[in-house]
């Protein structure tokens, strides 16, 4: 009966009734499932054809790798205590003063972020600063810093093609070196950086402002349960670094990089028997590459019949024309709306069918789809991931209250982040 039914028709209701069931999760359905349940009906009533399939898995393996090895070095660095010790060092740092403590919070987020991307950042420091705020502060009056680290690892990710899952899939397909990125890139995330720690400090001003007592906190070292195995992984993160770098200007995947570095360090901690690796490889976010990959085909079938005409036309239109606030507009509102990846990809799409887009637009975009995600809940798999090891560890934020605190702030490093790129642009040329 299928049959009969016009294909525009099929991706329509397929593409509002997993955004429905994503936004509504009845009886706390997992996104991965009418994410996959949708992709996986639309195969079967063939409305993508193998080759369109084969252009989507082209256009995402690299990030999809790159998603899974990141958090394999995650898992394995903080087997050994090292993102614990981190925070602590942090905290000591600070002194007992919310501010410093605030301060070097955006300053690790950023860090992290660009070595080993926002889903790295969020698998990586949400668990520690869940813990740690429950130690320094009461009640809810830590949540100023757990809100900075979930908003800042997606908005400072436009630094580096690694830094995001979004910046690989445009980098690969219009073949972006590393440094040219970084070039772009610069003023955007130092705007966004300024923009978004001011706006978050004013909103949190009076939690900030309440000191803890640093000399309860346990001695950083304490966290490392083996040195050796401390130091092969800053090995492994200043391998990233030169492999970034490096492989960047060749071309390489990045998946290749952060591959190598985390099959290194799963070998070092099997070695020391640290950690199992069949333990850690099963914690892996299944779920969400799941619900990222199945959201990819349900996007591109509302794409190639039609059904986002609405807005690929005007953006493809933008684009053409050097309207770089409009591209990145609009690719914020998709994000947002299906999640940054899907978007990312009809961007490709949208792309391609302008020969000669300007750089300035392509960045745009990677603005639009690195920052708008923030508007809502479910924008970008670090922010499912951040909300789902927050209830891990006993913290619920519920979407009404995500929406609350960051569509300001989201709205604000927007217009900063783009302010950014206009002033890059006019450097440039």
């Amino acid at each position: 009966m299928l049959a009969f039914i016009p294909g525009m028709i099929i991706a329509a209701i397929a593409l509002v009734g997993v955004l429905a069931l994503v936004i509504s999760r009845p009886g706390g359905l997992d996104v991965a499932w009418p994410a996959g349940v949708g992709a996986a009906l639309l195969i079967v009533v063939g409305l993508l054809s193998p080759a369109r399939l084969g252009q989507i898995f082209g256009d995402v393996w690299d990030a999809a790798a790159t998603l899974i090895a990141l958090f394999l070095l995650a898992e394995a660095l903080d087997s050994n205590g090292f993102f614990n010790w981190a925070a602590l060092w942090l905290a000591r740092y600070a002194r007992g003063s919310g501010w410093r403590l605030y301060g070097v919070t955006l300053l690790l987020t950023a860090g992290v972020t660009a070595l080993l991307a926002n889903d790295g950042a969020i698998l990586m420091l949400t668990p520690i600063y869940a813990r740690l705020m429950v130690r320094i502060y009461p009640r809810t009056k830590g949540l100023p810093y757990i809100f900075a680290l979930g908003f800042f690892a997606d908005a400072l990710s436009g630094i580096f093609i690694p830094s995001n899952l979004t910046n690989i899939i445009i980098a690969d397909a219009h073949h972006l070196s590393f440094l040219t990125v970084a070039e772009w890139m610069a003023l955007p995330t130092l705007a966004a950086f300024i923009a978004g720690g001011v706006a978050f400090a004013w909103r949190f001003r009076r939690e900030i402002a309440l000191p803890y007592d640093a000399e309860a906190l346990a001695d950083p070292a304490t966290a490392i349960k083996d040195r050796r195995v401390f130091w092969w992984g800053w090995g492994a993160l200043a391998y990233l670094v030169v492999g970034y770098l490096v492989g960047g200007q060749a071309h390489l995947p990045v998946s290749l990089i952060a591959g190598s570095a985390a099959l290194g360090m799963l070998a070092v901690v099997r070695w020391h028997r640290l950690s199992a690796v069949r333990t850690m490889v099963a914690h892996a976010p299944w779920g969400i590459l799941i619900y990222a990959l199945g959201m990819f085909v349900v996007i591109t079938a509302a794409f190639a019949t039609g059904v986002l005409g609405f807005i690929t036309r005007p953006w493809q239109g933008a684009v053409a024309h050097g309207g770089t606030l409009v591209a990145g507009g609009l690719a914020a509102l998709l994000a947002a709306a299906v999640n940054n990846l899907p978007a990312t990809l009809i961007g490709v799409l949208v792309l391609r069918g302008v020969p000669h887009a300007s750089l300035a637009a392509l960045f745009g975009i990677i603005i639009g789809v690195d920052i708008g995600p923030k508007l809502t809940p479910f924008g970008s798999l670090a922010t499912l991931l951040w909300l789902g090891i927050l209830a891990r560890n006993g913290i619920r934020i519920s979407w009404g209250r995500f929406v609350r605190e960051n569509w300001w702030v989201t709205l604000v490093v927007l217009a900063a982040a783009f302010a950014g790129l206009a002033l890059t642009s006019a450097l440039i040329h």
